[in-house]
């Protein structure tokens, strides 16, 4: 099931995230604080939570289609994210290797810092959101990852909890997502809306399940007026107000769920203008390399680009604009180069070998369905 519009606003927020890392590993310092574009991940909660209901809320009746649905999101989400973080360490024995057989050390010595080998094992199992405090490690952008993963579970359980009900599950959504936003309001970190920790799987909650009763007063045919194509650009319009409202007033970030919810909402249908540019080939490509995007392009900022930028620094020295502009292009150029390689080697086999493991669960199933009804068929004979 394809949402054109939904598939390129994912690409574009997963290339807004690009430019926020590179900025706050002390590039693009030309350019304003990107710090609000960080509600890209706000956004991404929220439309995963709409496109998930869209797909599996009705699917997940019983323990089998669960099971069904944990394999293919691990399989969505698992592989690429166990090859980031095995090329981290691999660089990391490398500074390690090389210091013990040439006596050269790095700028940043090996498993210092932000990698931390105890840190490892948590963050492959998904478990570096299960913690306090704001210290992220390795592969860091992957703590969103981790934190749906989390949500996934609590939704898949609501799902089959209430099945056959949908309004009931909306309404359990709903209930979540004020819930999580009052939990977000009154944090006692002060972090609230920008939290990755324990408190970011309360953030991921919060726009998953507000998506959630999105995607239900869609189907229903809801709030007719934002479904026609023409409230996309006014919801675009808007999206972009807040991020450039919370640059400078950082409590506007309560928000996001609402605005994106609507936003989610008036493109979901892929009607008007800007479904139409979001339905081109390069938004639709973006889309499906978003997921690449997003867990690759922090190993070239840690590891490409500082030596890119000495190397641009040299040849055009004295203007930062350019220079930056420079790195920015050909760091953008490579994100896409390697996104698209570990799309195509990483992501695309472990889908269909999720998808091999969902299809025989299923034939279990349905050979375990047959065998019960023979059986009392037999019995009642």
């Amino acid at each position: 099931m394809r949402m054109k519009a939904l598939d390129g606003w994912r690409g574009f927020g997963a290339l807004a995230v690009c430019f926020i890392h590179l900025q706050l590993n002390g590039y693009l310092t030309s350019v304003a604080s990107l710090d609000s574009w960080t509600l890209a991940v706000d956004f991404f909660f929220v439309l995963s939570g709409f496109v998930i209901a869209r797909v599996y809320a009705d699917d997940l009746v019983d323990g089998e289609r669960l099971a069904i649905f944990a394999v293919r999101r691990l399989g969505r989400l698992w592989p690429l994210h166990l090859t980031m973080l095995a090329l981290f360490i691999v660089v990391e024995l490398a500074k390690l290797a090389l210091l013990r057989e040439t006596g050269f050390s790095s700028e940043h010595a090996a498993f210092a810092a932000a990698r931390n080998p105890s840190d490892i094992l948590p963050i492959a199992l998904f478990l570096q959101t299960v913690r306090l405090g704001p210290e992220l490690t390795w592969n860091f952008p992957s703590w969103s990852i981790s934190a749906e993963i989390w949500t996934y579970l609590v939704f898949a359980l609501v799902a089959v909890m209430t099945a056959g009900r949908p309004g009931q599950r909306t309404a359990v959504a709903a209930l979540i997502a004020v819930a999580a936003w009052i939990v977000l309001f009154i944090d006692p970190t002060g972090r609230g809306m920008i939290s990755t920790d324990v408190f970011g799987i309360v953030r991921c909650f919060l726009g998953f399940f507000s998506g959630v009763v999105a995607e239900w007063l869609h189907r229903r045919g809801s709030f007719r007026a934002l479904m026609d194509g023409r409230a996309e650009v006014p919801t675009a319009l808007a999206g972009v107000a807040l991020v450039w409202i919370t640059a400078s007033q950082a409590e506007v970030r309560y928000a996001a769920p609402l605005v994106f919810m609507v936003l989610v909402f008036a493109h979901a249908g892929d009607h008007g203008l800007m479904s139409r540019f979001m339905a081109t080939w390069p938004m639709q490509w973006l889309g499906r390399l978003s997921y690449s995007i997003y867990l690759t392009h922090l190993f070239l900022v840690a590891y490409v680009v500082p030596r890119l930028s000495q190397t641009v620094d040299g040849l055009a020295s004295g203007n930062l604009v350019l220079r930056e502009a420079i790195v920015a292009a050909i760091y953008i150029a490579l994100v896409m180069a390697f996104s698209l390689a570990t799309w195509r080697l990483i992501e695309l086999p472990g889908q269909r070998l999720a998808a091999a493991i969902a299809a025989r669960i299923n034939r279990s199933q349905t050979l375990s369905s047959k065998y019960s009804r023979s059986q009392l068929e037999i019995t009642r004979l």
